[in-house]
């Protein structure tokens, strides 16, 4: 007798307007149609969903996931090394979908379901942040302060209620407020131990080009590459931060005077006192040195 086939389904019930619980079930129906056994996963809080897929990542052999970023990060940290084997669908139900649309997957959740019968595997590699996983990108600087004003004023009564009403609003207020904080502390970045000229107040370190809602802040970035791209700003202030935007929503690279890029396998960055830092959007406690490494194909994605 043939073993049964197991999926988990992982799901955020307040993304997507709740719609993440909705979608499951129609994901458990096509499932059970093709023979799976089914195992559901809802999230409670930040993190839970890292729990939630380690207990259960060694019995498994597909993993739905419903919900934002946020979600489908939980998902990859909770498999860990079982990420190399175990297949993941993403329905995208958050706010800007970066890895739906790395992944050139739609973005509307529906249309998602189909990789249940018709996806491909594709192996993509994630980022190691001192072994914190991540799949986009970490960042720092203005990119990290505007991460850690969203997420203060996402605790208030007033801010979910507002990033909820218009999320984009709330993080271009966050954004214009991060402009305005000094002093900004200056980073020394080396790659794969070669340290770059000079001192820099920002630096993104990208897995994934996308960048927010189709930007690309690393143009260069390719998830399938082997490598980390990065970004490492010279300059800093509102006229240079509205330059790298405009940049970014462009696809474009900053003029040299402005940032370098390249690659490498291992990204440190390091400065005399502790600096913001922001992991696939979320704020992480500031700290005075990382260091940021590629693990090659570590996550199995269904795509078209």
């Amino acid at each position: 007798m043939t073993e049964a086939r197991r999926a988990a389904l992982l799901y955020n019930p307040v993304s997507g307007d709740g719609r993440a619980a909705a979608l499951t079930s129609l994901a458990a129906e096509r499932l059970q149609a093709q023979g799976f056994e089914i195992r559901r996963l809802e999230t409670r809080r930040a993190g839970h969903g890292v729990e939630l897929v380690r207990d259960c990542a060694k019995d498994i052999d597909l993993l739905v996931v419903a919900g934002g970023d946020g979600t489908c990060r939980e998902a990859c940290v909770g498999l860990g090394g079982e990420g190399a084997r175990v297949e993941i669908v993403l329905l995208p139900c958050g706010n800007a979908n970066v890895v739906a649309r790395e992944l050139g997957l739609p973005l509307d959740p529906h249309p998602a379901l189909d990789a249940l019968e018709r996806g491909q595997p594709r192996a993509v590699d994630v980022g190691d942040l001192d072994g914190d996983l991540f799949l986009a990108m970490v960042g720092t600087g203005w990119d990290a302060r505007t991460v850690d004003h969203l997420a203060r004023l996402r605790a208030t009564r007033f801010g979910r209620a507002w990033y909820a009403l218009w999320a984009d609003s709330l993080w271009l207020f966050a954004g214009l407020r991060a402009l305005f904080v000094r002093p900004r502390i200056r980073t020394r970045i080396l790659v794969d131990g070669h340290p770059l000229p000079g001192t820099y107040p920002a630096a993104v370190v990208a897995n994934f080009s996308c960048y927010g809602k189709g930007w690309a802040a690393v143009p260069q970035a390719d998830a399938t590459s082997g490598k980390l791209h990065y970004q490492a700003r010279k300059r800093a202030g509102p006229l240079w931060v509205a330059w790298q935007l405009l940049a970014a929503f462009r696809k474009r690279q900053l003029p040299a005077f402005v940032s370098d890029y390249g690659e490498g396998s291992c990204i440190e960055l390091r400065a005399d006192r502790p600096f913001p830092v922001q992991v696939d959007g979320d704020a992480h406690e500031p700290r005075d040195a990382i260091r940021v490494q590629v693990r090659p194909a570590a996550a199995r994605f269904r795509v078209f």
